[in-house]
């Protein structure tokens, strides 16, 4: 549902959505601007109430010019592990170095052979990281599981499934610890209250900092299809 709310000067557009499974209200910006989420029984005026608080920083991240989505053609550039790689089509097999990612597909076919290289990269990934900070936390994920989803970077359930999205590959390490350390805080605290923040700090200090680098690069990660 669309809305709109005077900031000052500023008219502002925003996307309201209702969620029986949050108990804190959640800010998005995205390609479609900005999103708002409430717990299912709270006010409109709670979201008026947020954006206010966070009008700086919505302001910002708003006016800052979105990252471009990557072009998956020969010649074009991916991220890998945050770093730009140069992609190559038509090699011989497929094959990393520090400027370039080649792949065994024609040019017509890299989204699809790339998303291939994310994923059988992206499990082994993921697990080391995972046992790492399972270990610091002290919390353990029953399992953890690759996810295609174009709308969130992982989740986790109430049973102690961790999903994560195979395009965090395309993130810095930093970054996705990040999400990997927010996916196991759920494991103690499945909800955005001021306990599940407390226990992502106690690990990742700087999580906002990460947590910004997926909002202003983010919709370019998850633009191309395979």
């Amino acid at each position: 549902m669309r809305q709109r709310l005077e900031l000052g000067s500023r008219t502002l557009d925003y996307t309201l959505k209702r969620s029986a499974r949050r108990r804190s209200i959640g800010l998005k910006i995205g390609g479609d601007g900005l999103t708002v989420t409430l717990p299912a029984r709270a006010p409109v005026a709670e979201a008026e109430r947020v954006i206010r608080l966070k009008a700086d920083w919505i302001l910002r991240h708003l006016d800052t010019p979105r990252a471009a989505a990557p072009q998956l053609a020969g010649g074009g550039q991916v991220l890998w592990l945050g770093s730009p790689r140069m992609l190559i089509a038509n090699a011989g097999r497929a094959r990393l170095d520090d400027a370039t990612l080649a792949l065994a597909a024609p040019p017509d076919q890299l989204p699809a052979a790339f998303a291939r290289f994310c994923q059988r990269a992206a499990r082994p990934y993921f697990l080391q990281r995972v046992a790492l900070w399972q270990q610091r936390m002290n919390l353990v994920a029953r399992r953890v599981l690759l996810t295609s989803a174009r709308t969130r970077w992982g989740s986790c359930t109430a049973a102690g499934d961790v999903r994560l999205s195979w395009r965090l590959m395309q993130a810095p390490p930093e970054v996705i610890d990040y999400v990997i350390i927010h996916e196991l805080a759920h494991l103690a605290e499945l909800n955005h209250s001021p306990r599940f923040w407390a226990v992502v700090a106690a690990v990742c200090p700087d999580w906002k900092k990460q947590r910004d680098w997926l909002g202003e690069h983010g919709a370019a990660l998850l633009a191309w299809s395979a």
